[in-house]
């Protein structure tokens, strides 16, 4: 979705971030990226992810952060899924964050782009928008905003 190289070019003069959406379909291990922070969003559906082994249950729109050198496995969904997550040099003074929100330019003011987590009039789950597009008449409910 949000390459580092784009990140650069959306926020200019912040560290660069990754922006990525993942089909969980069933159980299974995550890719280590050693270096990274990842902060993971589950849409629709709960999940349960296995962290260095410890067992954590996720609601649908929550973030979750943890570092991407650890051993990291899906364990449990109740249904096939979509996920957001976004990636972030684990040594960045300033790094992105991913915040849930329903007015993301009242709620989140410096946000660099927002994901639409429902869908509306002109969008479909998952769209990505710049905060300056008149985000108010598309009738999308549930947004995540990149910060």
């Amino acid at each position: 979705m949000v390459s580092y190289h784009e990140s650069r070019r959306l926020a200019t003069g912040r560290p660069p971030w990754r922006l990525s959406i993942a089909d969980l379909t069933g159980p299974g291990p995550f890719s280590r990226l050693p270096g990274i922070t990842r902060t993971f969003v589950p849409i629709d559906s709960p999940v349960e992810l296995r962290v260095d082994g410890e067992t954590h249950r996720i609601a649908a729109a929550t973030p979750f952060s943890f570092a991407g050198d650890s051993e990291t496995t899906l364990v449990r969904l109740t249904a096939p899924c979509r996920a957001v997550n976004l990636m972030v040099k684990a040594d960045d003074p300033d790094p992105a964050e991913l915040l849930p929100c329903r007015f993301p330019g009242l709620e989140v003011p410096t946000a660099v782009v927002v994901i639409a987590l429902t869908a509306g009039r002109e969008t479909s789950r998952l769209d990505v928008w710049r905060p300056s597009a008149a985000l108010d008449g598309l009738g999308v409910r549930q947004w995540l905003a990149v910060r």
